[in-house]
């Protein structure tokens, strides 16, 4: 089957530069996201960290490129969904996985994500870039639900990333500086949004977000899996994050390659199993 959106949630998306979709990942398919989740955190991989190193209570934990290492993580990427609608939503004819990367804020771990955009973390630009977040535990606003700032993809301003860790700065002169959202919340259109599992919120990479602690005794378990369309060309930053192993690509080449493999259409399916 192609996944085809509903014109209502196109429209959301496009003009929003979020949505959030809901039932999207069945019971069975979460249940093996939680399984890949918890065993990242016992076992982390070569990027795995905390991100809370000031001392603040709690474990605020981070991973990426699971699916290289993990066999949860990677049966998930292969049979879920997710890259069948990123394609949709982003009107390309495949769909590259760029990076699957873990926000796990366990219990009473007050610690923020700040407001920033995924873009310029990541290694490729272009328009055809897209964001799943999906959590495995129910998320509400006292848990840790990611806040969105709407429309702020449009203007196609790309915005200085922010280092999660207070040790780890990418201070750069190549992008703007992101306004002072938390300190003019009144003069931006911010929204979130409660889930449940088998619920995704999709993000355009350049829409501005951020998300508070977790203030319960529940655990706050996501995953973001983020994807790249046709258009995507691979780039390197000055000061950034860098992939797991080096891609073999030059600056403005497409970006499917073994580290960025195609997930749609699934008979082109680079995942190994």
């Amino acid at each position: 089957m192609v996944y085809t959106p509903s014109s209502t949630e196109l429209a959301t998306f496009n003009r929003d530069g979020v949505v959030c979709l809901r039932g999207v990942i069945t019971p069975a398919l979460t249940d093996i996201l939680a399984k890949g989740i918890d065993e990242c955190l016992a076992r982390p991989g070569p990027k795995g960290r905390n991100f809370n190193t000031d001392g603040s209570p709690g474990r605020f934990a981070g991973d990426v490129f699971m699916w290289t290492f993990n066999d949860h993580i990677r049966q998930f990427v292969r049979e879920c969904p997710l890259g069948d609608i990123a394609a949709a939503y982003m009107s390309s004819a495949r769909a590259m996985l760029m990076l699957d990367q873990m926000f796990v804020k366990e219990p009473n771990t007050p610690s923020k994500s700040p407001w920033h955009q995924d873009q310029t973390y990541m290694y490729a630009d272009g328009e055809q870039l897209c964001s799943f977040w999906v959590a495995v535990d129910p998320v509400t606003r006292e848990s840790g639900a990611v806040e969105w700032v709407k429309t702020s993809h449009a203007s196609g301003t790309l915005y200085k990333a922010t280092g999660f860790d207070p040790n780890i700065t990418y201070e750069t002169d190549d992008y703007a500086d992101l306004p002072d959202i938390e300190g003019h919340r009144q003069s931006y259109d911010i929204v979130s949004f409660e889930t449940q599992p088998g619920d995704v919120i999709l993000n355009h990479l350049r829409t501005v977000h951020a998300a508070p602690g977790n203030h319960t005794t529940r655990r706050r378990r996501a995953i973001a899996f983020r994807y790249a369309g046709d258009d995507a060309r691979y780039v390197v930053r000055k000061k950034g994050s860098r992939p797991i192993r080096e891609p073999g690509l030059q600056p403005g080449d497409p970006l499917a390659c073994d580290i960025f493999p195609v997930v749609y259409p699934r008979s082109q399916m680079a995942v190994p199993a």
